[in-house]
């Protein structure tokens, strides 16, 4: 289910079940670098989770920021947030006279309208796996990360890591569960392997402990990303018309997008040793 007013918490724990402190430690770690830090969050729903950690850090030189698609109510503008604030108890009526509310701005999240370089703390929980555009998405968040910025991004739920394999039939292609799906022709290639192509002098990419497909994003210096992918709109289509199913029978959510690599990708994966050819299976299953 698609809640729109996710505590903090429970916002943290789409991100890790691990560390339900993961978002406030991500920003105490950003402001122990610099004078201040700029967090943005994709996908806040009705904002909840970005109030309580704007109010976590309302005396410190945090600003806070988000973007979603829909507008709608109980919030469709930035003071909306205050009566939000109120309806569940975050704050006390005098830390919220004093509190800067967050910036919050609806619209497609893959052409951000801020500056290069502007954010130091991006994060997003459950929105990303009901997005189309998902390449295009994480190359936007890439631009606006400053250098020693970091980015937390849940794609997707588990059984998404599939191996080097040959394509089922389509339009399902895969057992597994990703849905960034990324292929050569008639082979899936892990969306791991494909991205640390990328990974150098400006950007590393680890995903976080668990069974959950959550990527953490650091850029290092300055730089662009450029993933060099292709959006397959026949084959990319909703998870229900898929015929994914959990235990119980009812059908999994979201979005899965495919993305065709371009040859020079394909073959660099080769060339650095990130793929084998004898690794590649018969069937992604």
């Amino acid at each position: 289910m698609f809640r729109r007013d996710r505590s903090l918490r429970e916002t943290s724990r789409k991100i890790s079940k691990r560390d339900p402190q993961i978002l406030v430690a991500a920003v105490e770690a950003q402001l122990a670098r610099g004078a201040r830090a700029d967090v943005l969050e994709i996908g806040f729903g009705h904002g909840r989770a970005l109030l309580e950690l704007a109010c976590c850090f309302r005396n410190s030189s945090a600003r806070f920021f988000g973007v979603d698609r829909t507008c709608e109510p109980p919030v469709e503008c930035r003071a909306d947030l205050r009566a939000l604030a109120r309806a569940h108890g975050i704050a006390s009526e005098a830390e919220l006279s004093a509190l800067e509310l967050p910036e919050i701005f609806f619209y497609d999240a893959r052409a951000l309208h801020f500056a290069d370089e502007s954010m130091d703390l991006v994060y997003s929980a459950v929105t990303i796996r009901h997005v189309q555009h998902k390449a295009e998405l994480l190359e936007e968040v890439a631009r606006v990360l400053r250098p020693g910025g970091r980015a937390l991004l849940h794609i997707g739920e588990a059984n998404w890591n599939h191996p080097y394999g040959r394509c089922d039939a389509a339009p399902r292609l895969t057992p597994y569960l990703n849905r960034f799906l990324i292929r050569f022709g008639d082979e899936l290639v892990p969306l791991p392997a494909y991205l640390s192509l990328f990974e150098g002098e400006a950007f590393r990419f680890r995903w976080l402990p668990g069974s959950r497909c959550v990527l953490e994003l650091s850029k290092l210096r300055r730089g662009r990303l450029a993933l060099g992918l292709r959006l397959d709109p026949e084959l990319s289509l909703p998870m229900r018309e898929l015929g994914y199913a959990n235990a119980e029978g009812r059908a999994k959510g979201g979005f899965r997008s495919v993305y065709e690599a371009a040859p020079e990708h394909y073959r660099a994966l080769f060339e650095r040793g990130i793929l084998r050819r004898a690794e590649l299976r018969d069937a992604t299953g």
